[in-house]
């Protein structure tokens, strides 16, 4: 039986850690836009699969009561009943092998429970780290759930803000940082649930639409992009208490305005 470790090539039971530094490998190695070898998406939506599942607590810990249920069904079908020679018949003793077999039929239906919970509760699946993979887009074999809270796009390829993050209604956490962005094609007003946006590091010359809509929103880093100025609407997010200005060519004017607007948002630090 091949397991999710085989296809990471982790041994049983690899730290968080190790999961996460193997899974960057190999998708460096196979992730279509970069390799050339015909089985590269096969091969990729498997090791996707594969992180899905160990790098998330709760799906690694049903996945493993799976395998254990596996295990214990496979030494209950291999055992064999021990006899005694003897002039009489033994007296009746309560056999190993219907124990077996009745605790892998509880572990089954504890690891199908489980299972089955996780897949109609999308919460369960919250975090997206797809952070130095090389994307120029949203990979063609991910298909985001409407659960995600946490999503790390940052070091890649990225020239636009992939479409479908316009549809996560849950995010708290968003970085698009050390990217090469100058377009947002939607409106961010969706996230409002966001807490941290990180857009450092990209050719932003304006801000998104809906920005000012981010009512929740409480760590806004803009630092190296190509701002000359900034919408009146971000000094009103009364949530706001870090804004990051560095590496931005703004113009007197504007920091004069942003010194001023300061006085009214006492909680509010500014890291020009």
């Amino acid at each position: 039986m091949r397991t999710y470790y085989d296809v990471l090539g982790l041994p049983f039971g690899a730290s968080a850690e190790q999961i996460r530094q193997r899974y960057r490998e190999l998708a460096r190695l196979y992730h279509p836009d970069v390799s050339q070898e015909p089985d590269a998406l096969r091969r990729m939506q498997e090791i996707n699969e594969a992180y899905r599942i160990l790098s998330d607590p709760q799906l690694r810990l049903a996945y493993h009561l799976r395998l254990a249920a596996w295990a214990l069904r496979k030494t209950a079908r291999s055992s064999r009943p021990v006899v005694v020679a003897a002039p009489k018949p033994p007296l009746p003793r309560a056999s190993p092998r219907w124990m077996l077999t009745t605790l892998a039929s509880l572990l089954a239906v504890v690891a199908s429970a489980a299972v089955v919970y996780h897949l109609y509760h999308p919460f369960v699946v919250k975090k997206a780290l797809l952070q130095g993979l090389h994307l120029s887009a949203w990979p063609t074999y991910l298909k985001p759930p409407p659960s995600l809270e946490w999503i790390d796009l940052s070091h890649n390829r990225l020239t636009t803000v992939p479409a479908v993050l316009f549809e996560q209604k849950r995010l708290r956490y968003l970085s698009l940082a050390h990217n090469e962005i100058t377009l947002f094609p939607g409106t961010c007003a969706v996230w409002t649930e966001l807490e941290v946006l990180d857009l450092s590091h990209n050719r932003l010359k304006a801000l998104p639409l809906g920005i000012g809509e981010l009512r929740s929103l409480r760590i806004l880093d803009l630092s190296y992009n190509e701002l000359g100025a900034l919408p009146p609407e971000i000094m009103a997010l009364s949530t706001l208490t870090e804004l990051r200005l560095r590496g931005n060519p703004l113009s007197p004017e504007s920091r004069a305005w942003i010194e001023a607007q300061l006085k009214h948002q006492p909680n509010l630090r500014v890291l020009w």
